[in-house]
């Protein structure tokens, strides 16, 4: 499993319709948002608001394949991953690209690190 985090500034004067996004993918757009994430490989999602200037999202992701799971976001051609890309785009200044530089849990073989 590896795991991510992901910092991405929001949009100036957009906190209000940020907080809105995230309490339908939370409310109204829980099930469609389950069922991408599990579409995409992804266990477990944590996203926090960093309130400052600029304010801040902050997601941690978990997943087998965290840079996967973004690219199947991107490539997807399903009505739910189709809106949730647009609203990224509207409510962030900056595109939340991902990139693991760094994992530290083992990898399957005789050696199984210090866990």
């Amino acid at each position: 499993m590896a795991a991510n985090v992901t910092i991405a500034p929001i949009g100036n004067g957009k906190v209000d319709e940020w907080r809105a996004f995230v309490s339908d993918l939370a409310g109204a757009r829980r099930i469609e948002w389950a069922q991408s994430q599990r579409r995409r490989g992804i266990t477990r999602q944590v996203i926090t608001l960093a309130e400052g200037d600029p304010a801040l999202a902050v997601v941690y992701t978990e997943a087998g394949d965290v840079e996967a799971a973004a690219d199947r976001l991107v490539e997807s051609n399903d009505p739910f991953d189709a809106w949730y890309r647009e609203q990224m785009v509207e409510l962030h200044d900056e595109p939340m690209d991902t990139e693991v530089v760094f994992d530290s849990a083992p990898r399957p073989g005789p050696w199984r690190g210090w866990r």
